[in-house]
């Protein structure tokens, strides 16, 4: 993908998950990127202020390639700073996260103790080939992968930093467990028109089809211009159980032929809002809840108390109602050549 003599910033996250310090890898991948791409580098550190309004306004824009690398949240930041500006730069991807979503999909990152996730990713950023993705934009922040709300959304966010860096995927697991005590809520949905009501554990429009834990939703694609709308509405202990078999494997086929509460459609505007009555505990949530007290003496709460809130790729971004769009080719990112 690099020529000789191109400018490339580097805008990295020092404090990404999987990576132990920027004093182990930035240099190496500068190193690299100067002597086999023949680049001039430029790298800026976020910080807890940076935002996509202000985050090239240390180094301008004047450059021909943009790398992020940090997890999730810096590959959103950089990508709506791009898209926002309507800048033609294609973005690199140097996944130092956990769940690493976008890069994930892309086939930049991969799940391998073998296989070094940063030497793989400069060798994608060297050779590979730059292409139109679409974006979502959910009440004014782009996103990558997926929005979503309810307390299956809400397990997204809830892992600290220190859990995802000793566990990695299995921190969003453990919280995905403790979402089964939780009762569902009720959502007023409008999707292209058509306004509906419904009871659910978690929303999400995904722009993407693995999530890391598992496959969403089969259909979604980054190259269609539309946004999947996936609405969970488990009632039983079977019903996660038909969940976990669907997002282990990938299909939309439960084991034992049965079919879990699970609804997906192709959209290109939705909102959502909460309404604030929940659904009382099913029986089984009422056991699960009995069972925790017995064992810890403590009432449990739930996962997702107070406000809903909104979650884009994995990050908490305000309460509801989410608008969401879809904006076709909204950037060009850079991913392995096609042999």
């Amino acid at each position: 993908m690099l020529n000789e003599t191109q400018r490339v910033l580097i805008v990295y996250n020092p404090a990404a998950g999987s990576a132990s310090g920027p004093e182990l890898w930035l240099g190496a991948c500068i190193h690299r990127l100067c002597q086999s791409g023949g680049s001039i580098v430029t790298t800026s550190a976020t910080r807890r202020e940076t935002t996509p309004d202000n985050l090239f306004a240390d180094t301008g824009t004047a450059f021909d390639m943009i790398v992020a690398a940090g997890g999730d949240g810096t590959v959103r930041m950089v990508l709506h700073a791009v898209a926002a500006q309507k800048l033609d730069i294609p973005v690199g991807i140097i996944p130092l996260g956990t769940g690493n979503l976008l890069a994930r999909n892309l086939r930049i990152f991969e799940e391998n103790l073998l296989i070094d996730p940063i030497e793989k990713a400069i060798d994608i950023i060297l050779k590979g080939e730059a292409i139109f993705i679409d974006l979502g934009l959910m009440n004014g922040h782009y996103f990558a992968a997926a929005a979503g709300c309810g307390p299956l959304s809400d397990a997204l966010i809830t892992p600290h930093r220190r859990d995802k860096e000793n566990w990695k995927m299995l921190a969003y697991a453990g919280s995905m467990v403790q979402t089964l005590a939780d009762p569902p809520m009720h959502f007023a949905v409008t999707a292209d028109g058509e306004k509906f009501h419904v009871t659910a554990a978690g929303i999400f429009i995904t722009n993407i089809a693995d999530l890391g834990v598992g496959m969403l939703s089969e259909s979604a694609s980054m190259h269609d211009g539309m946004l999947d709308l996936c609405i969970l509405a488990p009632k039983e202990f079977t019903d996660f159980v038909h969940y976990g078999f669907h997002f282990a494997t990938g299909t939309s086929s439960p084991i034992g032929g049965g079919k879990a509460p699970y609804y997906v459609r192709k959209v290109k505007e939705i909102s959502v809002e909460a309404i604030k009555k929940r659904r009382p505990p099913s029986f089984f949530q009422k056991e699960l809840n009995a069972f925790k007290y017995r064992l810890t003496g403590k009432r449990p709460t739930a996962l997702s108390s107070g406000e809903p809130q909104a979650m884009i790729d994995g990050d908490s971004c305000g309460d509801l109602p989410m608008v969401i769009t879809t904006v076709p080719d909204a950037v060009r990112v850079i991913r392995p050549a096609i042999q």
